[in-house]
């Protein structure tokens, strides 16, 4: 008997229904695999607030004080020597800007940085000096 003759006898046709299943498998699973994709949009987040004008942020002056092993007292590029013991000069500097802050209506901050060769009272003389100006915000930064 002839296989090809009995085949061509009979329409091959395409089963629809299995096809109709599958999709709407797959339509299934995208729809419910989509949902669970959390979107940009919706991440809570909050923007600082507007800052205005009646209401600025106060910067201090920050001064830094760095004392070398020699005994050198060095504020903002001005040297002063380890000889003078009173230091006198320092005490009208730091005054001066104790005052340019206090017209600007910020806080100065004094950071003294000695040196870990220094002799303890030559921060002491610093901090002297500091108390003679008048000067209440005082820090340590230890230099190495």
């Amino acid at each position: 008997m002839n296989l090809s003759k009995i085949l061509a006898d009979e329409k091959v046709g395409l089963q629809i229904a299995p096809l109709i299943d599958v999709v709407f498998l797959l339509l299934t699973y995208f729809m419910l695999t989509a949902a669970l994709v959390k979107k940009e949009a919706d991440i809570a987040f909050l923007l600082p607030a507007k800052v205005t004008q009646s209401n600025p942020i106060d910067l201090p002056i920050e001064v830094i004080i760095e004392i070398v092993p020699n005994g050198d007292v060095m504020v903002e590029g001005m040297v002063y020597r380890s000889a003078d013991r009173e230091l006198n000069r320092l005490v009208t500097r730091l005054a001066q800007l104790r005052q340019a802050a206090s017209s600007s209506s910020s806080p100065l901050v004094i950071t003294i940085t000695p040196n870990r060769a220094v002799l303890h009272h030559r921060i002491v003389e610093v901090m002297s000096a500091c108390a003679g100006a008048e000067v209440k915000n005082i820090s340590f930064n230890l230099n190495t």
